[in-house]
């Protein structure tokens, strides 16, 4: 009976192991972007005798990648990669066009270290608009996760602001704000960036401004799939029939 028992328990253990195995190796992803960036000018008063048009400024851009303590940094146009055993991340900024990913794999065995796979972008740029002109931003923003662990911190989010300001003392600003975002869960979703600021009869000056980030923290459990759910309580019931059958084998060798 022991033997049997015995050989028993080995295969349900065997048969669990299997089932927690493949949760073992699952990859999380994380991406961002803004694509199709533009803007343009809307000419509201065709009779002043002024052409709408837009002077641009000052224009900061920013590139921050990183992986597993490894750190690559940009302030111009252009792109941002690492990658490591344990992910990588990245990124893309360009006139049109800010892009984020982040990606981890979920080792074993399980480790206490935190780590970070981030991406964040940005383009901020000031401008002068000219009297009684509206201006459009216009872009397509999307957000995508597939999350097979559990983060300390994760997401993936866009955003797309801009401001005209008035004079000193006459009020707050004309702005807008549109942001979209995936916090800790899986999802995917692609939104219409829209904004608009109109001057008066005055040229204004402005300032708008686009940010991508995509977030990896944490060391991760790996989420078990549903059919491993159902494996450990089959193997748990198992289990539980292999106990009964000893006290039985028991208490029947005592008499």
């Amino acid at each position: 009976m022991h033997q049997y028992v015995n050989k028993r328990t080995l295969c349900t253990l065997a048969a669990l192991a299997a089932a927690w195995a493949p949760a073992q190796a699952n990859t999380s992803t994380a991406s961002a972007s803004i694509e199709q960036f533009q803007y343009r000018l809307v000419d509201l008063d065709l009779n002043d005798g002024i052409d709408a048009s837009i002077t641009f400024g000052t224009d900061i851009r920013s590139l921050y990648t990183e992986a597993a303590g490894q750190i690559q940094q940009l302030s111009t146009s252009g792109s941002t990669s690492l990658v490591t055993a344990s992910g990588s991340a990245g990124g893309t900024l360009s006139d049109t066009a800010l892009l984020a990913h982040s990606s981890m794999t979920h080792t074993v065995p399980y480790d206490d270290t935190p780590l970070s796979f981030l991406n964040q972008g940005s383009r901020v740029t000031e401008f002068i608009l000219s009297p009684n002109t509206e201006l459009i931003f216009t872009a397509v923003g999307k957000v995508e996760q597939q999350l097979d662990g559990r983060f300390f911190q994760s997401g993936s989010r866009v955003r797309m602001q801009g401001a005209l300001f008035a004079d000193a003392g006459a009020g707050r600003p004309k702005q807008f704000y549109k942001e979209y975002s995936l916090g800790y869960h899986s999802g995917s979703a692609s939104v219409n960036l829209y904004g608009s600021l109109i001057s008066d009869a005055k040229a204004r000056q402005g300032q708008f401004s686009l940010e991508v980030e995509t977030r990896l923290w944490g060391p991760v459990t790996p989420v078990p799939e549903p059919s491993t759910y159902a494996m450990l309580l089959a193997g748990t019931f198992v289990l539980g029939a292999v106990a009964r059958r000893r006290r039985k084998a028991a208490v029947a060798a005592a008499a």
